[in-house]
């Protein structure tokens, strides 16, 4: 016992003048610990082997063996099932906040419409714009133990667009993306260019915000808990939305409002014309509904 804390202060001593981790080093190096316990016995009854001597232990002397091989025993169960990393992680980790880089996908021509699976947990801003391409972006937190290994962690894929016939589909990594290694990846906002001129439908989601200074096509927003929309001048739209009651419309709009009110069901229609109303956005199963237009 006296060699193996004389170990682990030269182990910590080392540390401390090289800069490196006592528990990297002390992961290293704990077999030591059961070789010096079974040296000091084989060494004991070799140095005494000619003499009548009998080496004895007590129960409290077994009970301490046995809670010194257990605890090896779960070190080296930690090490090899890769908990020992995250605690590493959890311990020496930091938080490093980045933008997503900007990256674009063209849509083809063929293209008729865009489905957009929602992020559950991070907000998802839309601006609509005259092109035929899809800019996204978005911002993010990595909690882990260096800075380079985030670095390297914001060249994974966050935005995944797939195309089946004419329909394309965006879909976005969630909460906690990627967290099987010793570390977690946050996502909180996430932000989409998409073109005016193509049929959209969004699924899901937490928080909505479109900002749409022109929309050519018909819209859907089915199950998103929060919709926030802020609209251009000169529109040709009509939006209607369904939410629990009229106290769930909510903009510098003047909704036109009408109720549906009985024993097994209460809700309300909000509805607003721009113009001819050529265009819909049609909203659906949304807790709130916020709309507002510039002057």
């Amino acid at each position: 016992m006296a060699l193996v804390l004389i170990a682990f202060g030269v182990l910590i001593f080392i540390s401390q003048i090289n800069k490196v981790s006592a528990v990297e080093l002390g992961l290293k190096f704990w077999p030591a610990i059961l070789f010096l316990i079974g040296g000091e016995i084989l060494w004991y009854s070799y140095r005494y082997k000619e003499e009548d001597i009998k080496i004895k232990y007590d129960v409290f002397s077994i009970f301490i063996v046995l809670i010194i091989v257990g605890i090896n025993l779960a070190i080296y169960g930690l090490i090899e099932t890769g908990m020992m990393d995250r605690l590493n992680t959890m311990v020496s980790s930091q938080n490093f906040s980045y933008q997503i880089p900007f990256n674009e996908v063209e849509v083809d021509d063929d293209i008729q419409k865009i489905v957009i699976n929602a992020p559950n947990y991070s907000g998802l801003t839309l601006r609509t714009e005259k092109n035929n391409k899809i800019g996204f972006t978005g911002s993010l937190d990595i909690t882990t133990d260096r800075e380079d290994k985030a670095k390297e962690l914001l060249k994974d894929e966050y935005i995944m667009s797939n195309k089946s016939g004419d329909t394309l589909y965006i879909s976005f990594a969630d909460r906690s993306f990627n967290n099987n290694g010793p570390y977690n990846v946050h996502p909180y906002d996430f932000s989409l260019i998409i073109p005016e001129d193509r049929e959209v439908e969004i699924n899901g989601g937490n928080d909505l915000q479109l900002i749409a200074d022109s929309i050519n096509k018909d819209w859907i927003i089915d199950n998103v808990n929060r919709t926030k929309i802020r609209l251009g001048k000169d529109m040709d739209l009509k939006i209607t939305a369904s939410v629990v009651s009229q106290e769930m419309l909510g903009g510098n709009v003047k909704w036109n409002i009408t109720e549906n009110n009985n024993e097994e069901l209460s809700n309300a229609k909000g509805e607003l014309v721009y113009g001819d109303g050529n265009n819909k956005i049609n909203i659906l199963n949304s807790d709130e509904v916020v709309v507002d237009e510039l002057e």
